[in-house]
């Protein structure tokens, strides 16, 4: 069962349940294991010693997600603290750009929380490089949120994982905390008028359709 969560009677539920969409690229684990054993998603307090993520500072380990079976994952989700719409934030990219906030544009959004030492990442990053070119025309932008303390370990994925979308850079994790973020990858679906339309926890190949699903629903 998609660990995704949209709000009931969204359109977005119901493409999700209307059934699979065509699957993005074939994508393999970048340990060489088959896709069906790729990690859903990592806890953040899996992140290696040096970039574990301060409970303290940041609020966000309230609950062990990957100890709970994935099909209880949406209640969670849905009975997290996560604000209905995208937050005032200021998010810059490389360089330390401006970032139009999600939403702003009149596009719709797709936020993607990630880390260096994510292992989904690693799988996620190919299908959202396939989403940009297949809907960017049709008005998706796609924003990836890094969380790294340290820039340089997120310069070094993107060397060996290239991105066609936008990243940004949050090391002091605000955005994190303002959305209660929890796992890596997180991502977000954001409408045109701000409101955050579902959230999806982890990443594994099989999760693809049912985003595609939803992704196409919402730019409808």
């Amino acid at each position: 069962m998609p660990d995704t969560t949209a709000p009931t009677g969204s359109p977005a539920a119901a493409a999700a349940a209307a059934g699979a969409g065509a699957a993005g690229p074939a994508l393999a684990d970048a340990r060489g294991r088959p896709s069906d054993e790729a990690p859903r998603g990592q806890r953040i307090d899996e992140a290696p010693r040096g970039q574990r993520i301060d409970e303290a500072r940041r609020g966000l380990l309230r609950s062990a997600l990957l100890a709970v079976p994935a099909a209880a994952w949406p209640a969670l989700v849905s009975a997290g603290t996560a604000p209905q719409r995208w937050p005032a934030l200021e998010l810059r990219g490389a360089g330390g750009a401006p970032l139009p906030p999600a939403g702003a544009d009149g596009r719709v959004t797709y936020v993607d929380f990630w880390a260096s030492w994510c292992a989904p990442c690693r799988l996620s990053f190919p299908w959202m490089n396939h989403m940009h070119e297949r809907w960017a025309a049709g008005g998706l932008r796609i924003l990836a949120i890094n969380l790294d303390r340290r820039e340089a370990d997120a310069l070094r994925f993107l060397a060996q994982n290239p991105a066609r979308f936008e990243i940004a850079f949050d090391p002091a994790g605000d955005s994190a905390r303002r959305l209660d973020i929890q796992a890596m990858p997180t991502s977000l679906a954001v409408g045109r008028d701000g409101t955050i339309l579902f959230t999806h926890r982890g990443f594994r190949p099989e999760d693809r359709p049912a985003l595609e699903q939803q992704l196409s629903a919402v730019l409808a």
